[in-house]
């Protein structure tokens, strides 16, 4: 089989040898010439609002409780992955009509919310021990509170610029903003724990708090900034060293294949690339198929912008 006769069948077959080459379709005929606290213990014992089990009529209710809110929702799997593509939710809210679709499609799915702008949110995710001795002396205001499978999600309310998801900003400590997203009450765990609200907590009882200014600080030190010596951001080297978990995976691979592309660097080296960084450094890794899919999305967009130019 030739590599363009393997295009058409990539996005569908997961990478299983690498004898197969993976080739997304808008490479092959555009661009080939172109070169999550312990569950015991938790945060100071915070007691938690009930949530009724995930298949009862009332949990129906609790992703448009959330779209009123202003939250852009998405059904995910007992894995935590998402059961639709979900790119476009970063940028707009469903409808009710796509909610009752999915409903009717994915029954007793649990609940994502989409972190960032669209949802007005960033989400402070603390996992296990480790968080604890990390917040202690840090003031953390009162907040929409969940416990999770593992520790506590505080829910933010976004500052108004671009806030990126960040991977251990302190030991335990992870940060979901533009591009990411969280498991939500009444949402099961893959421990088979219950997330819920903690009492008093919930996004009813108070609103999401500005983000406190030792967040603010840390996540500014983690924004890209030119290094002139090298002229690459010293973000891409942390993504590379460190990778990402749930709720960024898509995104990062996304924004890896653009700043790869739009420095010339041939596109079958940037799929391979994108998926032996999935393998290695994405907790857990995405099915090849799916990174195959975001390198060829990206790979048309480049071309788009290009303009068709075959330099």
């Amino acid at each position: 089989m030739t590599k363009k006769q393997g295009a058409a069948t990539a996005v569908a077959a997961p990478h299983s040898n690498h004898d197969t080459q993976h080739v997304p379709a808008a490479i092959v005929p555009h661009m080939a010439a172109q070169s999550n606290r312990a569950a015991s213990g938790g945060a100071g014992g915070m007691s938690t609002t009930a949530a009724p089990a995930i298949s009862t009529p009332a949990v129906r209710s609790w992703a448009e409780r959330y779209l009123a809110l202003g939250w852009s929702v998405i059904p995910l799997g007992r894995d935590k992955r998402p059961l639709i593509r979900w790119e476009a939710y970063q940028h707009r809210t469903p409808t009710p009509e796509e909610l009752a679709d999915w409903r009717r499609r994915y029954r007793g799915a649990n609940i994502g919310i989409v972190t960032g702008a669209v949802s007005g949110l960033v989400v402070l995710d603390e996992d296990g021990p480790d968080a604890q001795e990390s917040l202690r002396g840090r003031v953390l205001p009162p907040t929409p509170t969940a416990r999770t499978g593992k520790g506590y999600h505080r829910y933010f309310r976004h500052p108004g610029r671009p806030v990126p998801n960040a991977v251990r900003i302190l030991p335990g400590l992870d940060v979901r903003g533009d591009g990411g997203y969280v498991m939500a009450p009444p949402s099961v765990h893959p421990s088979g724990r219950r997330y819920e609200w903690v009492d008093g907590l919930s996004p009813w009882d108070v609103p999401p708090a500005p983000l406190p200014e030792w967040l603010l600080a840390l996540l500014a030190d983690r924004a890209p900034r030119a290094d002139t010596k090298h002229g690459h951001p010293p973000e891409w080297r942390r993504l590379v060293a460190f990778g990402v978990e749930e709720g960024a995976r898509n995104n990062t691979i996304a924004r890896l294949a653009g700043h790869l592309l739009r420095r010339r660097v041939d596109p079958y080296v940037v799929l391979e690339l994108c998926l032996a960084w999935n393998q290695a450094r994405c907790r857990p890794p995405l099915d090849d198929a799916e990174v195959v899919k975001t390198v060829d999305s990206i790979a048309g967009r480049e071309l788009r912008r290009r303009g068709g130019d075959a330099g």
